[in-house]
């Protein structure tokens, strides 16, 4: 499984949205979303509008 810390492309387990890893810093860096649970093969972010979506880092 791959590790969420090294990885650079990810998938929203709740809609099958992917995010890159670009994507994710700005909304991490904004304030769009907040890591709430960091675990090795997925983390849960909290959205602004305070929904849980789950990141789980997509294999090369």
């Amino acid at each position: 499984m791959t590790n969420v810390a090294e990885s650079r492309e990810f998938r929203i387990e709740e809609t099958g949205e992917r995010v890159n890893g670009l994507e994710l810093e700005l909304h991490l860096f904004f304030g769009v979303w907040a890591v709430i649970e960091r675990h090795e093969d997925r983390w849960v972010v909290a959205t602004d509008d305070r929904e849980r979506r789950t990141l789980v880092a997509v294999s090369d």
